[in-house]
This record gives structure tokens, sequence and C-alpha cells, in this order.
């Protein structure tokens, strides 16, 4: 056969071949490219408070846009019925998941990792509220959304022809790689379009935190609802396969730092017993003469933290606060504590350390120990016992979100002051949101305190304090009784809040909202104020120094009277405070008298906060407690 024929051969070959190919296949592509666009928009329209606009800038316009191309493209190479069925499911759990997060943040303005879903049906009980809360136009375009997801799948399946067998299907292959491996090279590549820099050229946090995944809703407003749910997967995967480092990264910041010298706190309550009461989202709003009588006068005649932070780790800020209280380590956003079974982590916490002076230990709290874990919680924090107010109370019938039924019921008083020398950890509800006339809790605490009833009903403000009341109420009957008891001149009473009311912030910034009450009241002890700047991680060492159960060198925070202290605040964005200024990102260096940081100064703080993130999430990892312990 000649050249010529051959080649009129393959050519009526391939003119018979490219009839098969017809655009209408490719339409699949673009219907599923559109749908995630207006999912990604959805989000990013209304999901938190803090993203007002579509995050399109140089770098994220790329980034999103070739997000939304690759996933098309990879679910469009697939045989029709399984694309159709795989691009149902992926926008379906993205619809779903961005919408719990517009739930979650409405109510916490925050946003939750997805090893935190297991613990989420406490969300439940204030759906009505939330949905609610939300205009009409959103919950028509969730509704839209997801009768958008229906209507492309159906299309696909049953108007929209797939490709030919033979060259057309090849075809369709090769222009699905040729649209989704440079647009998802252009994903990978995210952290390389992030600034390089910030107001102190302290370096990229942006980029830190997508590598390192520490705060949810820093990442979001550097990326999309996409790269969220990316990122947090792939995060929490990528902790099963990190390498052991050992310990020599923790050892190394242990020995680099002086040693704790005794002071003039050191063992002044040794033997006495210890009641830690976590006052629920009872912030410095709350903290009045007219709401709050009892605990601003034990503020006054105690030791009073008056530049306390309790900063905001983790995703749950109430188990959060109360897991660095017990361990000196802040929780790392979706770090599962009870994956560990065996025994406990922590052989230097709270619990341990009491129980091995001979204290008995015990944890209150009106919820179920399955919420949060926290009865497996309890127990890896050395407690005997998680006493859920209902199962011991000798009335059944009592409100157990009221706080001071911890005190006025027999069987739950006796419980609490069980043993000759005991320690007690007590979460207190009764502040708890939600913020509204018709809350039962509400409707008791004006019922016992009229002139803090509201007269406007939205009054959110007016509602948390009359609640806070009866955390208060709680605080009097409770030293009352121990004081009738003769048990009071031989107890502490710690106070402190797990987290800022987060539905009601009166300051300029979250970090600034952190700074909430912590004090200690004992009997006869000297007023004092403690202006230093401390924060959550200090609580566990200064307890541990005042007590004289253990050694504060145990831990990554520090004893708040150790002369060697300086005093400062850390978060999760890698700001601080100190009694000098503060760092917030986004705002930039700022002095609290109006003068000129040093910049030596503000380079040691930027590396301090970044030493002790890095620090703490090496010791949590790789149990590094358990790992120190004598086989």
């Amino acid at each position: 056969m000649s050249v010529s024929a051959k080649f009129k051969e393959l050519d009526s070959k391939v003119a018979d071949a490219t009839k098969e190919v017809r655009l209408i296949c490719y339409l699949p592509f673009l219907l599923y490219a559109v749908t995630f666009f207006l999912i990604d928009l959805f989000y990013c329209r209304t999901l938190f408070i803090k993203v007002s606009n579509y995050p399109w800038d140089i770098s994220l316009d790329k980034i999103i846009t070739s997000n939304i191309i690759a996933l098309s493209a990879l679910i469009f190479i697939l045989p029709k019925k399984a694309s159709a069925a795989v691009f149902a499911a992926s926008a379906a759990i993205l619809h779903a998941y961005g919408f719990a997060q517009l739930c979650y943040s409405s109510q916490d303005n925050n946003l939750f990792r997805l090893k935190t879903i297991t613990v989420m049906g406490e969300g439940l009980k204030y759906m009505d509220g939330i949905l609610k809360g939300m205009s009409v136009g959103t919950l028509l375009c969730f509704i839209g959304i997801f009768l958008l997801i229906a209507a492309v799948t159906v299309i696909t399946l049953k108007f929209i022809p797939g490709p030919a067998p033979g060259f057309a299907g090849r075809l369709k292959k090769i222009f699905s790689l040729v649209i989704f491996i440079p647009s998802a090279v252009l994903v990978m590549l995210l952290p390389s379009f992030m600034d390089k820099s910030a107001a102190t050229g302290y370096g990229s946090y942006t980029s830190y935190n997508y590598r390192n995944f520490l705060n949810a809703v820093d990442l979001y407003n550097d990326t999309d609802i996409f790269m969220l749910l990316q990122r947090d997967a792939v995060c929490s995967i990528k902790r099963v396969f990190l390498p052991d480092p050992g310990t020599s990264e923790a050892d190394e910041y242990f020995s680099s730092r002086p040693k704790h010298v005794p002071n003039d706190k050191t063992d002044i309550f040794k033997g006495k017993n210890l009641i830690c009461v976590m006052m629920e989202s009872l912030d410095y709003t709350a903290m009045t003469e007219e709401s709050c009588p009892n605990l601003t006068r034990m503020m006054n005649e105690g030791i009073n933290f008056s530049n306390f932070y309790s900063v905001r780790f983790g995703d749950a800020f109430t188990f959060g606060t109360e897991m660095c209280v017990n361990t000196g380590l802040a929780n790392s956003s979706g770090f599962a504590v009870g994956s560990d079974e065996d025994g406990s982590p922590f052989p230097l916490s709270l619990g341990f350390l009491f129980r091995n002076n001979g204290y008995t230990a015990n944890e209150f709290h009106f919820n179920d120990p399955s919420f949060y874990d926290r009865g497996n919680m309890s127990r890896i924090f050395g407690y005997e016992n998680y006493y859920k107010y209902a199962d011991i109370a000798a009335d059944k019938n009592l409100n157990f979100e009221i706080d001071d039924t911890l005190v006025t019921d027999d069987s739950l008083y006796a419980k609490l002051t069980e043993g000759e020398h005991f320690l007690d950890y007590v979460v207190t509800y009764s502040a708890h949101m939600p913020y509204g006339t018709n809350d039962e809790v509400y409707k008791e605490a004006v019922k016992r305190h009229p002139e803090l009833a509201v007269s406007d009903p939205k009054d959110m403000v007016g509602v948390f304090k009359a609640k806070a009341s009866l955390t208060d109420d709680l605080a009097g009957k409770l030293v009352e009784r121990l004081e009738a008891d003769g048990k009071l001149d031989d107890t502490v009473i710690l106070f402190f809040a797990d987290h800022y009311c987060s539905v009601i912030v009166e300051t300029e910034s979250d970090e600034l909202a952190c700074r909430t009450p912590c004090f200690i009241y004992a009997k006869g002890i000297t007023p004092e104020t403690v202006e230093k700047v401390c924060n959550t991680t200090d609580i566990l060492p200064t307890l541990v120094n005042m007590f004289g159960v253990g050694d504060s060198d145990d831990y990554a925070g520090y004893d708040i009277f150790s002369d060697s202290y300086e005093g400062y605040a850390f978060f999760p964005n890698l700001s601080w405070v100190t009694s000098e200024g503060m760092f917030i990102q986004g705002s930039g260096v700022q002095s609290f008298d109006g003068s000129t940081l040093d910049d030596e100064y503000i380079e040691r703080m930027n590396e301090t906060a970044l030493k002790r993130l890095n620090i703490n999430g090496s010791m949590l990892f790789y149990d590094y407690y358990r790992r120190k312990q004598p086989e």
C-alpha cells in the first residue's frame, strides 16, 4: 500500500472516531465546577463573622479556582455512573461540612476540627435557636444548593451521554488529566503564595498555620472551604505518621531555662484541701458587684491574678482549659487526648500529684461522663471519680444546670468534702449559653435576683450576667457551708474562667478578650493583687509550688511567683501579650505606655511564643511525661 493510501486510511479512521466526540459529553465537568464554585462562594459569603468578602486576591484566586477545577476534573475522569455518584457524595459532604461550620461559628465565633465531630451532639440542644438566628435567605440558599447537587446528578445520569469507547473515551481521560495536573500542582504550591512577613518581620504565620493547623479560623481566612476541609483531613492523618523525635527537644527546652527557686509562696498551702472551680464563660463582663458580689468580694480578699489570660487552645475551649490546668499542656487543635486507653499519659497531672500526697481527688459536673469523653479524661488526669450530679444527688428532681446544687444537695456536698484531705475539680455550667429570656436557668436567676431581670429580651449581656449570678451563688454558699462544717480554715479555693463569653465580646481583639478572672481564696490570707501577665499553662506549676506536691520545673509553664519568670501569655496564632505590650497577628506591635518596643525585645518574644507552641506540641504528641517516667 502506498504512503498516500495509508494516509487516506488513517485520515478516514480519525474522521470516523471524531464523529463520536460530542461536546455535550463534557458538560458534566462544567456543571461540577459551577456547583463547587457556588458552594465555595456561599460559605465564603456566610461563614464566620471575620469573613466578609470572598477572598479573591492576587494569589488566592489562582488557588481557589485551581482547587475547584482540579476536583471537578478528578471526578469527571471516572466512568459516567461513578462520576455522578462521586460528585453527589463529594458535594453533599462538603455542603454539610460547611453548614455545620456555619452553625458552630454562629454560637462560638470559631470553627471546629474533624476529630471533634464525635462530641458535636451537644450542639443539637441549640439547633432551634441557631436556625432561628439565620436569615431566610441563608436557609433558602442552603436548601437550593442541595437541590442543585441533586439536579446536576440526575442530569448527568439521565440526559448527558458518555463518550463512546475508543478514541472518544481516551480523549476524555486526556482532557481530564491535562486540566487536573497543572491545577493540582498550583494547589500544592499554596505555601509559596503566602505572605512572607508580618508587621514586625515575624515571618510567615499563615504558612506556619497552614503546615501545623493551629487555628482553623485563620486558616479559613487564608484559604477557602475546600482547603479547610482538605487540610483538616491531611493534618489529622499526618499526626499518625510523624517521626518519633524522642524527648530531646523538650529536654533541651527544660535545660536551657533557669531552675525554679523557692519563694515566699512555696508550701504556704501544704496539707490544705484544694477546690478548683472552673467557671463557665464567667469573664469580667459578668464579674461585677451587681451580678457577682460573692466572687468579687473573694477576689478582693484573696490573691488576685489581675492579668491572667485563659487562652483558647484546642477545639473545645472549656475542655481545653480543663486539660491545661490539669496537665500544664495546652490542647492542640484536632488532638484527641482520650485515644490513649492504657493508664494515664499524664502521670504528673494535678489529680495524680495530690493523690500521691494522700488526697482524695474527684471531678464534678452536671453533664454526662461521655460528653467530651470526660469520664475517661478524668481518669487520665488522675481523678478517682467523675461525678455527674444527677447520678449521686439525693434529690433527682433538681435542675442540675443550677451551679449551687453541688452545695445545697447533701449527697453532692458529702462527696465534695469526702476524705481527710481532698482535691476537687468543679466545672460550673449556669453561665453557659443560650442567652435568652426563655431559658430555664435565666428564669431561676431572676427569681432569686429580680434586680437582674432584663427589660429587652434581646439583651444577651443582661441575660448572661443574670445567669452568672447562679455561679456566684455557688461561691457564696460553698464558703458558708465549709465555714459551718469547720473546714474552711483548711481549704483553699481556686476560681478561674474557662474562657471569655464568646457570644459577648467587649474588647477589640480575641487575644485581649482572653484576659479573665483568676484568683485564690483562703480564709485569713493577706489580700494581694499579682499584676504579672500569666496564662493557663502557669496554673499547675504555681499550685505545685504553693501546695508542695511536686516540682514546678516539670512543666512548660512557670510558677507565677518565680522571680525568673517575666510573665506573658501566648496564643495559637503566635500573638503574645506581656506587661510591656503585645503583638497581635494582623494588627502588629503595640506598647501599653505609648512608647516604641525595642526590636530585640519583639524578636525575643516572637521566638518565645513560637518555641512554647512547638514544645507544647512535641510534649503532647509524643507522651513526653510518660516517656520520662522510669520503667
